[in-house]
């Protein structure tokens, strides 16, 4: 049984997934208070199940790109409950369990998540065979500049990118918009895209760390002036 976490993004969302099956999701729009719901999502979601800690085989997180708060609120939460329970942790990138929720798509489908600052992060994949397999790997730039590169035609896009580069992309050859409903990322994708994957207790769970894509900027905090 897998227990998958996203949040990568404000659409937060917790999974339980076993045999194929989603047996339980749990989704919430929650900005900057991923840290406030995540437990309790996750006890929600293993309630509706009828299920316990104790039967859940591995946690899947997403561990990038997206927004470093939410990778650090994920990743920590997926750590300290894979250590305290002695099972696996599945890293799965955000851009891929975008991918994974268009299967066997006859176009190439390239993931843009809005990265701020006019940059997206961006990735290509081919799922023609049903599991998303890497063209171009995880990217950010300028969506301009990082699509010319590329030489995209007649591919498909998604992810939150689309709504707001939607200008640019109509002017790529053969563009298609994948609908909104599967343009936001959830962890039931997540939770599938880890049951792909051979079984492996290869990654330690304490040195696993987020891909941010670009180093984290701070603005440094103004020292306090001393009372005279």
């Amino acid at each position: 049984m897998i227990l998958a976490l996203d949040t990568a993004t404000p659409a937060g969302s917790v999974a339980l997934f076993d045999a194929g099956h989603v047996l339980s999701l749990r989704t919430f729009d929650a900005p900057r208070q991923h840290s406030r719901r995540l437990f309790g999502e996750i006890d929600a979601v293993l309630e509706d199940a009828g299920c316990g800690r104790s039967q859940i085989d591995c946690i899947a997180v997403t561990t990038g790109p997206g927004s470093f708060t939410g990778l650090r609120i994920g990743l920590s939460a997926a750590k300290g409950l894979c250590m305290g329970l002695g099972i696996e942790l599945v890293a799965v990138s955000t851009l891929e369990s975008l991918a994974a929720r268009l299967p066997f798509c006859r176009l190439q489908v390239c993931v843009l998540l809005d990265a701020r600052r006019g940059e997206v992060y961006a990735a290509v994949y081919d799922t023609s065979d049903g599991c998303p397999r890497e063209v171009h790997p995880p990217s950010v730039d300028e969506p301009d500049r990082l699509l010319a590169h590329w030489g995209l035609e007649g591919v498909l896009f998604t992810g939150d990118g689309v709504d707001r580069w939607a200008d640019l992309l109509a002017t790529i050859p053969g563009a298609k918009l994948a609908p909104p409903p599967v343009r936001r990322p959830c962890a039931d994708a997540v939770a599938w895209v880890a049951s792909q994957r051979p079984v492996s207790t290869d990654i330690d769970p304490g040195s696993l760390e987020p891909v941010y894509l670009r180093t984290p900027s701070f603005a440094p905090a103004t020292p306090l002036k001393a009372k005279t």
